[in-house]
């Protein structure tokens, strides 16, 4: 066996190889990273809508649920932002249904009078 042509025709594979890896990595590279970017006050809006259509409905009050906002919404990882965007909404006649010890629970649970 010629094994000089072998390790040749090896290195010119690898060679292509990484040529290929390079042009991948450009074409990944130029894509837009989308990343959905969502603030307290964007989650603010959300919950006066909320509040706004139960009222309009004739509503008295509303009662939300901090994991619901965080699922509608489509947030990862957001509970704290909901959970104190629930608490920066409320009004001295709200009241705070269920709570955690630490707050920032998906069961925060608080009902916003009308």
């Amino acid at each position: 066996m010629n094994y000089e042509n072998i390790i040749l025709e090896l290195l010119d594979r690898i060679k292509v190889l990484e040529e290929q890896v390079k042009v991948l990595v450009e074409k990944d590279q130029e894509k837009p990273i989308l990343v959905n970017k969502m603030s307290t006050g964007d989650i603010r809006d959300y919950i006066n809508k909320c509040k706004t259509v139960a009222r309009n409905e004739g509503k008295a009050n509303i009662i939300l649920l901090a994991g619901d906002i965080h699922r509608e919404l489509k947030l990862k990882s957001a509970m704290p932002m909901v959970c104190n965007a629930m608490r920066q909404c409320m009004s001295t006649e709200d009241t705070v249904l269920y709570e955690t010890a630490s707050g920032y629970s998906s069961t925060l649970k608080i009902e916003y009078r009308l």
